[in-house]
């Protein structure tokens, strides 16, 4: 999606939970700023328009104000001369709803979502408005608008717009290096440990990591679309033969004794470092990030598919979307809804892709293949790897989901170290997560 400050800030450890959507009937400014964006997505140019400014806040954490006014104000500004974008940082949306002050959309991801919109009250379903505007649904990735439709237990509180990256990077130096040839798409999990044990090593004075991962994604997105906790039961649900194969399949490539794997290594930002700055690491797998120009500059670097399970072949991971979310505290939901159904239409879309600012989550091959066909940073790459062909179904989401990856992450930790056996650490952590659940609840009915 976004670059990678603001792409680390969608994968930050905050997960989504399925609350009850706030419907309601659609409020706003009425029929003057009134535009039918209908189902090719372009809205028509107003008769007369009301002048309106809508608050829009960061609800990816980091988003700089710039690349906002440049990405998002200005072509807004520019189909709909009467609506201003202003911008607020991810700090002040507690503020201005202490000071009872509105927010008309929060942009934000799947991730962040419970923290940047559930958690605050501000979710609204904009199903109603769907209809009145005639935006066609079905040129949405379905997984994605599935997971949102999760979300609200049925009610659509956001139109995917943006889709998280999910590709492996690798450095074509280090598999040079070692007489090893580049990745394919296709390869699977065991396929890739196979590769990444030619290319872990000791060379001389130097350490050489055959491939790195982001095990938070990884649960998260997991390909089995496992639940991390039971949302019947509100019970941790990760003690179970699929999961111990998911942490079986990514803590492989750990546990090779010749990876010399310390506390300090087992840190993701080491493992980022060892890959961007180092350049150390053979294949990189974050799972959720767009990388800039600046940190891949001078790497021989190109992309490969999402590794698959044997048992899921061409099942991708879970998908990672971004949408603007239109708020109950708006007073102009119509326009601010009108705002985020353009942010989805190719339309706005294509010159941005090209540009290599975001991907799609439409279901849209031309967006698809026209990422970063403007930049040089791109040129030549493996764009196809970006997005899988198939996405997992979205796993059941749950106000602890955040409580449960924390703790399963942790664990994973601990797993590759070897401090603990993967049947011992899964019921211990299941135990752990439990209780902390359990805290939670009692906190929650004081």
């Amino acid at each position: 999606m976004v670059r990678r400050k603001s792409a680390l800030a969608l994968a930050g450890l905050m997960f989504v939970s399925v609350l009850s959507g706030c419907a309601g009937t659609s409020g706003g400014s009425g029929g003057e700023n009134d535009q039918a964006i209908g189902n090719s997505g372009k809205a028509e140019p107003p008769k007369s328009a009301v002048p309106v400014e809508l608050v829009v806040a960061d609800g990816l954490g980091d988003f700089p104000l710039e690349r906002f006014n440049k990405v998002f104000a200005e072509p807004i500004k520019k189909k709909y001369p009467h609506i201003t974008l202003k911008w607020i940082a991810s700090g002040d949306i507690s503020k201005r709803i202490t000071a009872g002050e509105p927010i008309d959309l929060v942009i934000s991801s799947s991730g962040l979502l419970q923290a940047r919109v559930v958690d605050f009250g501000l979710q609204y379903d904009v199903t109603p408005l769907i209809k009145k505007y005639n935006y066609d649904l079905s040129k949405v990735e379905p997984a994605a608008l599935d997971m949102f439709k999760k979300f609200g237990n049925g009610a659509v509180w956001g139109i995917p717009s943006f889709m998280s990256p999910s590709p492996l990077y690798y450095n074509k130096d280090v598999f040079d290096k070692f007489g090893v040839p580049y990745p394919k798409d296709g390869m699977t999990w065991d396929d890739l440990n196979e590769m990444s044990k030619k290319l872990t090593r000791l060379d001389g004075n130097e350490q050489y990591y055959g491939l790195f991962l982001s095990f938070a994604h990884v649960i998260r997105r997991n390909q089995y679309s496992l639940n991390v906790v039971d949302p019947a039961t509100s019970k941790a649900a990760f003690n179970a033969d699929a999961w111990k194969s998911v942490f079986e399949q990514s803590g492989q490539f750990y546990r090779n004794p010749n990876m010399n794997m310390t506390t300090a290594s087992a840190a993701l930002a080491f493992q980022r470092d060892a890959f961007i700055k180092k350049r150390s690491v053979a294949m990189w797998l974050p799972v959720s990030t767009l990388h800039t120009e600046a940190e891949l500059q001078g790497m021989n670097w190109d992309m490969a598919s999402f590794p698959t399970y044997k048992d899921k072949p061409n099942v991708g991971p879970q998908p990672y979307p971004v949408a603007f979310f239109v708020t109950t505290s708006s007073k102009y939901k119509d326009d601010a809804f009108q705002v985020a159904a353009f942010m989805a239409t190719e339309e706005y879309q294509m010159e941005w892709v090209k540009k290599g600012e975001f991907l799609t989550a439409l279901k849209n091959d031309m967006l698809r293949k026209s990422f970063g066909a403007d930049t040089a940073l791109y040129k030549g790459k493996n764009i196809k790897a970006m997005l899988p062909d198939t996405y997992a179904p979205a796993s059941a989401l749950t106000k602890y989901n955040s409580v449960a990856e924390t703790i399963m992450n942790s664990t994973f930790t601990k797993y590759i170290l070897n401090q603990t056996d993967l049947n011992t650490a899964l019921r211990g952590a299941e135990e752990d997560t439990n209780k902390k659940i359990a805290e939670l609840q009692a906190a929650e009915k004081k």
